[in-house]
């Protein structure tokens, strides 16, 4: 697997904090893209390829 993603609302703080943290970078904003109690939303898009994940040192090693 070469890139992983991870779209999320942008009004849910604690889900683009998480992602941030965990090494997800932001890419930007997805214009309608999800559809919810009838009406189009935003999402943020987020992601993190290969290389940056192997190069990760993690706390708790």
């Amino acid at each position: 697997m070469h890139r992983i993603f991870a779209t999320c609302d942008p009004e849910n703080i604690a889900s683009f904090n998480v992602l941030e943290k965990v090494g997800f970078q932001s890419e930007g904003r997805i214009r309608d893209h999800i559809r919810i109690n009838g009406g189009w939303r935003d999402s943020l898009i987020y992601s993190m390829l290969r290389d940056e994940w192997q190069g990760m040192v993690y706390e708790y090693e």
